[in-house]
């Protein structure tokens, strides 16, 4: 999955709504983990990954940034 925030939009607090509604459903359904690659320079999105209160592990390649968020610890 991959989405972007309109730049009108954006620094509003959507992606994170965004993500916190996806992990809701994603706890329901039993999924573990979220994974995402974000851009280095994307440093909005990181930080909204960092606020989601997760265990976080990140992973840096090139100029990506690996994530992974560990839903099924913070049950």
């Amino acid at each position: 999955m991959a989405f972007t925030v309109e730049e009108d939009y954006q620094g509003k607090g959507l992606a994170g709504r965004l993500i916190g509604h996806l992990i809701g459903i994603a706890r329901q359904l039993g999924i573990a983990r979220f994974e995402a690659d974000v851009l280095s320079g994307n440093t909005a999105m990181l930080a909204v990954f960092a606020r989601s209160a997760l265990p976080m592990h990140q992973r840096r390649e090139g100029g990506v940034v690996h994530i992974t968020l560990a839903l099924a610890d913070a049950l």
